[in-house]
């Protein structure tokens, strides 16, 4: 079993994906079971799992030795799970160190996300783009008249409604980011700005170059190209004593009654073609069987 103390009113401050951070606070309201004197929280590590409760996209267990161990909801290597030890009271009694955050990657394949620029986005009426998951058919999304520009949670939940599902979200540095649902194979994203007389939303929101597509784990076939054997040529000597053939290639020695294969474009040299014309040197298309 192991046993943690904490201040009471100590802060844990996280989050996931780049989302916003949250902020939880142990107190005996979030954690009841703890054992609470002199301003100091005394509890196990299965006691602190219930204050996790509200903490969006982390669940909370222990491993055998009772130690608590945070996980998020979500899986791949494309999820992660932050940790604020500077903002976070509570960091070292939980044994999270202090300094600079402290972040964890999930295993395996993860999804294809996209993340757009920072807004506020300043997009005119009518501006549309289209929208690309996985293997489906692009949909197009189109913001209507708004005052004002349009903060990333507006634009997030445009996107999700027009879409019919959860692909987009707000990060807590104010991107729009895009995430298949898929993992691993089958997981893509694309961006694609709208008709030219159209205003172009995926600019505004940053949805462009690298940023406008992202397939990580696109498969291919084993492809063999079977490519057609080079024409060629068959010299023969037709006299009794050896030939020798300064050719493109390099000098070469056709043998007295002997033959030779060339490439059929060495055989259009100037001296191939007078050796020929006298006799010496007879040229046929070499035949593969």
């Amino acid at each position: 079993m192991t046993d943690y103390r904490l201040r009471d009113g100590a802060t844990l401050v996280l989050r996931v994906d780049d989302g916003p951070w949250q902020t939880l606070t142990f107190d005996p309201d979030t954690v009841p079971d703890a054992t609470a004197e002199d301003g100091e929280l005394r509890a196990t590590g299965e006691q602190l799992v219930a204050a996790f409760d509200g903490v969006d996209g982390v669940s909370a267990d222990v491993d055998p030795d009772g130690a608590l161990v945070l996980a998020t909801e979500g899986t791949g290597e494309s999820t992660v799970l932050e940790v604020d030890p500077t903002a976070s009271t509570a960091a070292a009694a939980l044994g999270l160190g202090a300094g600079g955050p402290v972040a964890v990657s999930g295993h395996g394949p993860g999804s294809a996300v996209l993340t757009g620029g920072a807004g506020p986005y300043p997009l005119p009426p009518g501006a549309a783009m289209s929208v690309q998951v996985d293997s489906r058919s692009r949909r197009k999304v189109t913001f209507d008249d708004q005052d004002g520009p349009w903060s990333a949670e507006d634009v997030a939940a445009r996107i999700n409604r027009q879409l019919r599902r959860a692909v987009a979200r707000a990060t807590g540095d104010g991107h729009v980011r895009l995430t298949s649902p898929t993992q691993g194979v089958g997981s893509r994203l694309a961006v694609t700005p709208p008709a030219a007389d159209v205003p172009d939303a995926a600019a505004v929101l940053g949805f462009t170059g690298d940023a406008a597509l992202s397939d990580p784990y696109r498969t291919a076939p084993a492809r063999l190209v079977c490519r057609p054997a080079a024409s060629t040529t068959v010299l023969e000597n037709l006299t009794s004593a050896p030939v020798e053939l300064q050719l493109p290639t390099g000098r070469q020695v056709l043998p007295a009654r002997g033959r030779l294969v060339v490439a059929s474009g060495t055989a259009a040299d100037g001296l191939l073609r007078r050796l020929v014309a006298q006799g010496t040197v007879r040229m046929s298309p070499e035949r593969n069987s």
